[in-house]
């Protein structure tokens, strides 16, 4: 019995041996070598781009267009993913903003494609379906940005600094929880860092007590990039979208019910009225401005300030420090600040960006501002991991956003104030139709935004007849404009190409993707496009280094930021700026995230825009003068900013 157990066991090991072998024979020797990379992926640079209709064309189509299918208020992160879901299912849309794409809350938000650890926690301490839903439905969204926007959306991993050995073990957990959750869509494992391996990573951290960092991963963009991005999508797949457009009306037959609205061209003050199927309230933190409107028999405006009963507001404020303050590739995460917030510290756009606060408000501002005092907590909060200190001078940038949780406001009395309670708060989002047929959507984050708008525009399909053989929700597949053909390698095939530095060719990659290359073009035809636009204020068009010099302050910071007048060049043909603090804030995060410089770029923006967009001379002092006062609410100085310093003499 031994001896036929060993020749059994021995036939087994041959057996094994001969599979491993014959295995490893054709894996090697016999299976066809794949091609090279180099001749799969290494596609020529797309140089030149369709331009899409102008701002003219745009309007012509609004007054030759009868009926639309889908009217959009709100040109955020909902209301353009909800114009890009719409005209990509074959609907007619037209989509409004009463200012820029992107100019309020999603402009303002920690530049996170995440499920949301802290949600996470709460669901497992308090038995929460709900919010576990919430986080496992966050999750899914975060893969499909990354899918969707490669060029715009990348991986980063967010270290935890942990100071008592019994929080190893319970935030490692968690982690590996978050992990769990994502499933297939899980970017990276969750790993450990020992005291060493943390400090050599992040060496500007205090680790005299640290016992472990815990590591995850999520996503990290650019959020009014992405903006801008879906305003562009929606264009290129048939929608009309327009900027500075304000609905001053909501239109409505005999029966009460919506049919459209009368909206006002801001740059002419020429009024339309613009027929539709169906009308979607998307305008974030001011949702209740249309819904008061909607209230009114005539579609009108109240004389009287209204207390919000649909969103509950709530200010965040982030700060923006120079590129030391943080590892370049990781962020940090403070998972209980002394007032038991959540705060990130993250690398963003080549600096560091800080928060954020939680300030409830009882009305929503048109221009939030950050306060002294918010911008010194953040500070505050930092401060305990670094080994040198906070000056406030490094803050080079600030600004506060509006969070909008929501609630059903049938549910809330017209006197009640909005922070009174907190009755029926929905901490996802809400989809609210009216008896008129108006459809509100808000709440949520930027990371469910293609969830929101899919859901909005199913209900508008089963609700609402448009007669139309239409397609299914296409956006889970589709790539953004300068998404096709981007590859992780881009900015390297840029400098092989272009020759340019490594800062330039990131930032060109990563906000344009494949459409990087024609900036590129621009960039190459001559000196002066090269410049940066700190300095594009010049009397002659082709000046000399004298004339730069005379009208601004020279430094090697000018030219360590990387926005150049080729791009204010292709952002005016392809991407629809109206303003200075479109293009500074916007179109490039200058603004957002060196104040300063941004400050400095004014008069050469103008002047450049200007020639571009035939302003009079009153255009271009109102323009310096807002985005001035824009930009100088930005954090630059405790005290009220000196905009004298920066007028040119």
């Amino acid at each position: 019995m031994s001896r036929f157990l060993k020749s059994g066991f021995a036939k087994s090991i041959l057996a094994a041996g001969t599979l491993v072998g014959g295995t490893i024979i054709y894996l090697d020797f016999i299976q066809p070598k794949k091609p090279s990379q180099l001749v799969t992926s290494y596609k020529p640079l797309t140089k030149e781009f369709k331009a899409p209709p102008t701002r003219s064309e745009l309007i012509d189509n609004l007054k030759k267009t009868a009926n639309f299918d889908v009217l959009i208020i709100g040109g955020g992160a909902v209301g353009s993913g909800t114009a890009v879901d719409a005209a990509t299912r074959g609907l007619n849309v037209c989509l409004l903003e009463k200012t820029d794409f992107g100019s309020g809350t999603s402009s303002k938000s920690t530049k996170m494609a995440h499920g949301g650890v802290r949600y996470l926690e709460k669901a497992i301490f308090q038995l929460s379906k709900a919010q576990l839903d919430l986080v496992i439905e966050a999750l899914n969204e975060r893969g499909n940005m990354l899918r969707t926007a490669p060029h715009l959306c990348e991986v980063l991993p967010i270290m935890i600094p942990v100071y008592n050995w019994w929080q190893v073990p319970y935030f490692f957990a968690g982690c590996k929880m978050y992990d769990w959750f994502a499933g297939k869509q899980n970017l990276r494992s969750s790993t450990i860092f020992s005291t060493e391996q943390a400090s050599a990573i992040a060496p500007m951290m205090d680790t005299s007590n640290l016992k472990a960092g815990c590591v995850y991963h999520d996503g990290t963009f650019n959020d009014t990039r992405m903006n801008v991005t879906l305003a562009l999508t929606a264009i290129d797949n048939g929608a009309t979208v327009l900027n500075y457009f304000n609905v001053e009306q909501l239109l409505k037959d005999k029966h009460g019910k919506l049919i459209g609205v009368k909206a006002k061209d801001l740059e002419t003050n020429e009024e339309f009225d613009i027929k539709a199927t169906s009308v979607v309230n998307a305008t974030g933190p001011f949702v209740d401005k249309i819904l008061e409107m909607d209230e009114d028999p005539q579609g009108l405006p109240p004389k009287t300030e209204q207390k919000p009963r649909m969103v509950v507001p709530s200010s965040g404020v982030h700060v923006v420090l120079p590129e030391y303050y943080c590892p370049q590739n990781m962020g940090l995460l403070d998972p209980s600040t002394s007032d038991g917030r959540v705060m990130f510290f993250l690398p963003w756009q080549g600096k560091v960006l800080a928060g954020t606060t939680d300030t409830p408000l009882k009305k929503v501002p048109e221009n939030p501002t950050p306060t002294e005092e918010e911008i010194q907590d953040i500070i505050n909060e930092m401060q305990k991991y670094l080994v040198f200190p906070i000056e406030r001078k490094d803050v080079l940038s600030a600004w506060s956003g509006i969070r909008p949780l929501v609630r059903d406001p049938s549910t809330v009395p017209k006197d009640q104030e909005s922070t009174g309670s907190t009755e029926g708060l929905v901490r996802s989002h809400l989809l609210y139709p009216t008896e008129s047929g108006l459809v509100t959507i808000s709440g949520g984050k930027w990371t469910t935004y293609r969830e929101m708008a899919e859901e909005t525009v199913n209900y508008l399909v089963e609700h609402f007849d448009y007669n139309k053989n239409l397609k299914s929700c296409q956006t889970n597949d589709l790539i953004l404009l300068g998404g096709e053909n981007y590859t992780k390698n881009y900015s390297a095939r840029l400098i092989h190409e272009y020759k340019i530095p490594l800062k330039l060719a990131k930032h060109l990659s990563h906000n344009y993707g494949s459409r990087a290359a024609g900036i590129l073009e621009l960039y190459t035809k001559n000196d002066r496009n090269k410049l940066p636009v700190t300095l594009a204020a010049t009397k002659e068009f082709e000046p000399s280094l004298e004339a730069v010099t005379d009208r601004n302050n020279l430094s090697y910071q000018s030219f360590d930021e990387p926005f150049t007048i080729a791009e204010l060049k292709y952002s005016l043909k392809y991407e629809y700026p109206r303003t200075p603090v479109d293009f500074l804030a916007r179109r490039t995060r200058l603004a957002f995230l060196n104040a300063r410089e941004a400050m400095q770029a004014i008069d050469g923006v103008v002047e450049l825009m200007s020639q571009e967009l035939n302003w009079d001379n009153e255009t271009e002092q109102k323009m310096r003068k807002d985005a001035r006062n824009y930009i100088g609410n930005m954090g630059i100085s405790p005290k009220k900013f000196d905009v004298e310093e920066f007028k040119v003499q």
